[in-house]
């Protein structure tokens, strides 16, 4: 378990997403004070099914994020707002440039104006290259999406705000996170969905490999990250060590659910830029953070599935 984190004031952003509020809740049980901040719309409704207290900053945009952590007043920021897109387009770059990158820096500048003691960032390993297997920090960023260039250059601006400005900055870069409680865009929660409503759906040959990572021990490393000394003006993967095929990933789902012949293997193409080899160093990580991956991919998709089945969720 992670350093207990009792009465530190600590500030998240896209507090209402996947990761976001799997993390509020990790904070809680560290004991930490939270502000919780997100952009206005129907997420922000998540917080009411919290169990316990935050304080709620909601802004209009990510062009409103610094003054939000200006409000805050948080010794510590944990910075998981995000505009995710896998698309190779004019319209991606346009927003993932605002939504990443643009954010990212007045988030920064906000958190050095007010000497914040740590801004945690959540990185991408879209940030890597496609021919860079196993992803290691020392290696240049060389992105294929706009999605992965916006999160390199938040990356080198993090780095430039530890060495210029003095503010201790920390980037993770996670592999492929999954667990309860994701977008049905992300392929585990995807082919579940299916599964569970008895429908087919089709993916591809599934001949890639992925580090899977379930989503509470990335929370475990995002806690860990904030107090953990030394490490400041780095970047540091986070995975789980365990690298697959996508198709060993969808049959050991089809094991679990009992639940076979609806997965239509080689039904979809591979996107353009697939990034076929996905593994990263992690040693570096796990000792730098104490820290090691707890649930390996067999239990991380036993308890997913088991959120699909629950009362309510049908």
């Amino acid at each position: 378990m992670s350093k207990s984190l009792l009465n530190h004031r600590i500030a998240v952003t896209g507090s209402t997403g996947f990761i976001g509020m799997h993390l509020l809740r990790g904070l809680h049980l560290a004991g930490a004070e939270i502000v919780a901040i997100a952009e206005a719309g129907p997420r922000v409704a998540r917080w009411d099914g919290l169990a316990f207290p935050v304080e709620r900053i909601v802004i209009d945009g990510p062009g409103s994020i610094g003054d939000a952590i200006r409000r805050a007043e948080a010794e510590y920021v944990i910075h998981l707002g995000a505009a995710v897109s896998t698309e190779r387009s004019l319209r991606a770059l346009e927003q993932t440039l605002r939504g990443n990158l643009l954010s990212t820096i007045s988030l920064l500048t906000a958190a050095a104006e007010a000497k914040a003691s740590r801004v945690i960032l959540l990185g991408s390993c879209e940030e890597y290259s496609q021919n860079t297997a196993p992803f290691d920090t020392a290696l240049a960023a060389d992105p294929c999406s706009p999605y992965g260039a916006s999160k390199a250059a938040a990356t080198a601006y993090a780095r430039m705000f530890a060495n210029a400005f003095h503010l201790p900055t920390v980037v993770l870069r996670p592999s492929v996170v999954y667990g309860p409680g994701q977008s049905e865009r992300m392929l585990i929660s995807q082919v579940m969905r299916a599964l569970a409503e008895n429908r087919t759906v089709d993916v591809t040959a599934g001949e890639q490999t992925r580090d899977f990572i379930y989503v509470e021990d990335l929370v475990e490393a995002i806690l860990r990250s904030v107090t953990s000394p030394g490490i400041e003006g780095g970047v540091w993967n986070v995975g789980s060590g365990e690298v697959v095929t996508v198709r060993d990933c969808l049959r050991r789902i089809e094991r679990i659910t009992g639940r076979t012949g609806l997965i239509g293997y080689g039904k979809r193409p591979y996107t353009q830029n697939e990034i076929f080899r996905y593994e990263l160093k992690l040693q570096a990580t796990c000792a730098a953070l104490q820290w090691q991956p707890a649930v390996m991919l067999e239990e991380g998709l036993r308890r997913t599935w088991e959120s699909f089945c629950a009362p309510g969720q049908g």
